[in-house]
């Protein structure tokens, strides 16, 4: 027999061996923006190993097809959504894609994203730094406002958001303030959310998933040292030479927290490279600035691991 479509989820009922690696993801029903290639697409892979269904979106049809054909080379446990996070409208047509295609939504990862205009601010399109805003910051406050009813219903869910590269470290980024600030604005958002949420049995995070070699590396690399600033043209080189942080560190911290193995951590900021899941299995207590993102009453910006 043929296990595809709607009956995988009863392929999973009756052979769970088949997923042995992550109980708590078998049979889960994810949405994940800007799917269809970086870090998603390997988020997107690395779900449907630990034996769930997920709904992708894109602004390219070309891609989303694309990707959709390499996830689906074994069953049909992807299905795909053109979208434009920067549009309300467009992510109200995702979920309720997704709700009709999964019949209900678990987890949402929030990975779309864009650099934005890069280059000293008096110096670029403020229609173009307006838009990366409404990308990288908007997308992911519509998205996450438009899922927490079908988790309510559903009794509680996941929301893990991308922050990209420079937030919580000790350097800003130079010529690229539309990324930065929409990115540093999710670490916000995430905490504030988390709080409105715990009740609900809905965790919240985000994280930082390194310096990945990705398209938006090669876009940086593209821009030139004159935009994008020596310092960080000199790293997206040093990146693609060496190949950077491997995506797949990503996509396993994003699993291991839309997991029940993470009930207990929520409203952080984490880093792939950093706070692997291995380590934060070995953490007894999160509770307080640990893994927060800033502090303004001269506390350590860390508690000490207990």
């Amino acid at each position: 027999m043929t296990w595809t479509g709607k009956n995988f989820r009863e392929r999973n009922r009756m052979f769970p061996l088949l997923n042995k690696k992550s109980l708590s993801l078998r049979n889960k029903c994810v949405v994940v923006t800007g799917g269809s290639r970086g870090i998603g697409f390997t988020i997107a892979q690395q779900f449907i190993n630990e034996g769930s269904e997920v709904v992708i979106c894109s602004r390219s049809k070309q891609e989303l097809q694309k990707a959709l054909q390499i996830l689906n080379k074994d069953n049909i446990v992807a299905f795909g959504k053109v979208c434009d996070v920067s549009n309300l409208s467009d992510c109200k047509k995702l979920i309720k894609f997704a709700k009709d295609k999964l019949k209900k939504i678990d987890i949402l990862v929030n990975n779309a994203g864009v650099y934005g205009p890069i280059g000293p601010l008096q110096k670029i399109d403020l229609n173009e730094w307006h838009k990366a805003l409404e990308i990288n910051l908007l997308g992911v406050v519509y998205c996450s406002h438009l899922v927490i009813p079908v988790m309510e219903k559903n009794g509680g869910g996941k929301i893990i958001n991308l922050c990209g590269a420079g937030v919580g470290g000790n350097k800003t980024m130079s010529n690229f303030t539309s990324y930065f600030t929409s990115k540093f604005a999710i670490a916000g958002f995430s905490e504030v959310l988390s709080d409105e949420l715990r009740e609900k049995n809905i965790q919240v995070n985000s994280i930082s998933p390194g310096a990945v070699n990705t398209y938006l590396n090669e876009y940086l690399i593209k821009q030139g040292p004159k935009k994008s600033g020596r310092e960080m043209y000199e790293q997206a080189i040093r990146a693609k030479e060496e190949g950077g942080t491997p995506p797949i560190s990503a996509a396993k911290l994003v699993t291991f927290l839309a997991s029940n193995n993470s009930d207990n951590i929520s409203g952080r900021l984490l880093s792939a490279k950093w706070n692997p899941p291995e380590s934060l299995r070995k953490v007894k207590k999160i509770s307080g600035n640990l893994y927060k993102l800033r502090r303004i009453d001269q506390e350590l910006f860390y508690e000490k691991k207990e």
